[in-house]
């Protein structure tokens, strides 16, 4: 079922991978609309958008080379995941960078395709050609103290921006 749609347009820089729609989103009809969701203030503060959006700006992401991608198309993640069509959309998507906010959806993709769980940061695996990272979830239920060995999650998203930028540049 669908719940909100994939926001991407073809050749898009970066697809930012969420889990599944939260119902809050659903609701309110954007990504990320939860309140105390950092989704929006990291991506700015990271320097993946020249300003900071807010949910009802998300159509305005693809025409800065970034998509969102949801793992699932549901509000509840089934276990197992059906992986297979979110692959899909990622090779018609084709991105240069996927990253997936938070690691549930990337340890359930990565089980799927045979790779081991990862860790944050840059992976060793792709998907459909595209490099994989993996962020600290933006969730505001995301409170910890410590982010992979960082006392932060900006710092995980600045080094996103950082490569995605780099290879921005390298075209």
């Amino acid at each position: 079922m669908d719940v909100l749609d994939d926001i991407w347009t073809p050749d898009i820089d970066l697809a930012i991978c969420g889990t599944a729609v939260g119902p809050c989103a659903f609701d309110r009809g954007h990504h990320y609309a939860q309140r105390g969701n950092g989704f929006w203030r990291l991506l700015h503060e990271s320097g993946m958008t020249p300003e900071l959006l807010t949910p009802a700006d998300e159509s305005r992401l693809p025409g800065l080379g970034i998509g969102l991608v949801d793992v699932v198309r549901r509000l509840s993640p089934p276990d197992p995941f059906d992986v297979d069509p979110f692959v899909r959309t990622l090779r018609e998507a084709g991105p240069a960078w996927i990253a997936f906010n938070g690691r549930v959806g990337a340890d359930a993709v990565a089980r799927t395709l045979g790779e081991p769980r990862p860790a944050l940061g840059r992976q060793r695996w792709s998907i459909a050609g595209a490099q994989v990272f993996v962020l600290p979830s933006s969730s505001g239920a995301n409170q910890r103290k410590d982010h992979g060995g960082r006392p932060d999650r900006l710092s995980w998203w600045a080094e996103l921006a950082d490569l995605v930028a780099a290879d921005r540049a390298a075209v």
